[in-house]
């Protein structure tokens, strides 16, 4: 069975101590999540999907998200960019990016999904197409397990993906994903990792 991989919002603003936001204990899953990506392997693995939050501040002020968190990952600063290096991960991986300005990647219409040779597709299509290529499952691990996260497994379970979360490489603000994955509820369809 082949499967596919988000990684959610692996950003330094979120993921370092000097961050605009920093989820706790998130520099702790960097160098297991690299190891981790490094041993992806491409006959099990079809692809690799990087979410970025991604803000300009004049559309950031006044919005609902300004409301709890102060700016944060601004296109074009170090805060935006991913602490990961993704050259580790098997060149025969295609890779993705998906570029968001709300916690819910699935939220915004028309957004796309970019592949590493500069392809756009709709985000929409895209999970459909991987559907209809027989890939039913998705494992998601990043930041932060009780916002973006969450909200990205939610979306993959309404779409009728099976899902993984491997604890060990997601962290949350105020819950883990222990607590998410029991919130979530479809046991059948959701298994959290160790």
């Amino acid at each position: 069975m082949s499967g596919f991989v988000i990684v959610v919002d692996m950003q330094h603003d979120f993921v370092r101590s000097s961050g605009a936001l920093p989820v706790p204990d998130a520099e702790a899953i960097v160098a297991p999540m690299q190891d981790w990506l490094a041993s992806l392997d491409p006959r099990e693995v079809e692809g690799v999907l990087m979410t970025f939050d991604t803000h300009v501040v004049a559309e950031y002020v006044g919005s609902a998200e300004a409301e709890q968190f102060p700016i944060h990952c601004q296109k074009g600063t170090a805060g935006w960019v991913s602490v990961l290096d993704v050259a580790a991960i098997d060149s025969a991986i295609p890779l993705y990016t998906l570029e968001k300005g709300v916690f819910d990647m699935w939220q915004q219409a028309d957004l796309r999904i970019r592949s590493g040779q500069g392809e756009e597709f709709e985000r929409d299509a895209f999970f459909r197409d991987l559907a209809g290529r027989g890939i039913d499952c998705v494992t998601v691990v990043g930041v932060a397990a009780d916002f973006c996260v969450r909200w990205a497994v939610e979306g993959l379970l309404t779409r009728g993906f099976k899902v993984e979360m491997p604890a060990s490489l997601t962290r949350g603000i105020g819950k883990d994903a222990h607590v998410v994955a029991q919130e979530l509820g479809h046991e059948d369809r959701l298994c959290l990792a160790g």
